[in-house]
């Protein structure tokens, strides 16, 4: 019967116990770079874009842009807030003073820019 694997090759016994404690080092080492060294993090999956804005559009257009669509939220927001009640109302208009706030940033941003 013919061996696929050789035989491991023959050590005396006092150098075959240092190569475990070097062996038990080394793994120990691994251990401890890894916990260090490595992000503990999962990778986050690339989703795939739905849209995508082309390499032309400069930043001022970038921005007035999202103005606009933090406006349309903002309206849409306030149009299902109104019609709600209770809990839901104020998570629906508290998520349209966000957008609101989020516009006016975005606004000063833009007003900043055409200055410059």
């Amino acid at each position: 019967m013919k061996k696929i694997v050789p035989d491991p090759p023959a050590l005396p016994l006092h150098d075959a116990a240092q190569g475990d404690e070097q062996l038990l080092d080394r793994a120990a080492a691994n251990r401890a770079l890894d916990f260090y060294l490595h992000d503990p993090k999962p990778a986050r999956p690339v989703a795939p874009v739905t849209y995508e804005i082309p390499d032309s559009v400069n930043l001022e257009v970038a921005l007035a842009q999202a103005s606009d669509l933090l406006r349309c939220a903002g309206a849409s927001a306030s149009e299902v807030g109104n019609g709600m009640q209770g809990d839901a109302r104020d998570l629906v208009l508290s998520i349209g003073h966000l957008v609101t706030m989020a516009r006016a940033y975005v606004d000063k941003s833009l007003d900043d820019l055409a200055t410059h």
